[in-house]
């Protein structure tokens, strides 16, 4: 039975917010008016935008009950859903620690998902993009440093160790133009590792590399 009632809060500018969502909705979750862009939010449904608590909600995706006003965010959120398709998973999602794991990865995605994507904004009535939090950062941008220097550390070929020098490089002028523009190039610096681990040969990860980067470009236009 669908949820005809419910409205899903999508960051549009987002690939996997999009993805997922759109999953609920093809699985017959949520009707299709029941998946709605935050950037849209403001003039398609006002009576729920003006429910949200806005920061909040950056942060944590809203789902709106349309008939008695309840606001669930998150985890708790997606928790439902999963539930109402899956019922056998109820008595797993009520389950404390199983939140309390996923917490920090939803967290951590949530507040990089700008970064991590790479996708420019979209020019909308609203922007969902979350308030910088340092912390959050500062763990993405270990995990992707982190990444990067143990899969360059396992190649000794010259021109690897090349481009390692020139992305080092990269993340300092990356660091001049903010946290925003730094978080994006680690990004692609551990495209580049995964790729350098997961393909035979290296100018292939380059390349993909280099096409990912040249969409990222934009971060370092904005000031």
């Amino acid at each position: 039975m669908m949820l005809a009632e419910k409205v899903i809060l999508y960051d549009d500018s987002c690939p996997l917010c999009q993805l997922y969502t759109e999953g609920f909705v093809r699985l017959g979750v949520l009707p299709r008016a029941g998946r709605v862009a935050f950037g849209q939010a403001p003039k398609q449904c006002p009576e729920v935008f003006g429910r949200l608590d806005i920061e909040r909600g950056r942060v944590a995706i809203p789902l709106i009950d349309r008939t008695t006003g309840e606001i669930v965010y998150g985890l708790d959120a997606l928790f439902l859903l999963v539930g109402h398709k899956a019922a056998w998973l109820r008595p797993v999602l009520r389950q404390r620690w199983l939140k309390a794991t996923i917490w920090p990865i939803y967290r951590l995605l949530s507040y990089n998902r700008r970064q991590i994507a790479g996708c420019e904004p979209l020019t909308t009535l609203f922007d969902c993009r979350p308030e910088r939090h340092v912390g959050w950062r500062s763990a993405w941008l270990m995990i992707a440093t982190m990444g990067w220097v143990a899969s360059i550390t396992a190649h000794t070929l010259a021109p690897v160790l090349a481009i390692a020098a020139l992305q080092f490089l990269g993340g300092i002028f990356a660091a001049r133009h903010g946290w925003d523009a730094l978080g994006s190039f680690a990004t692609n610096c551990l495209v580049f590792s995964i790729l350098l681990a997961l393909l035979p040969w290296w100018p292939v990860a380059l390349a993909i590399t280099l096409l990912d980067l040249r969409r990222r470009a934009w971060v370092f236009r904005v000031q």
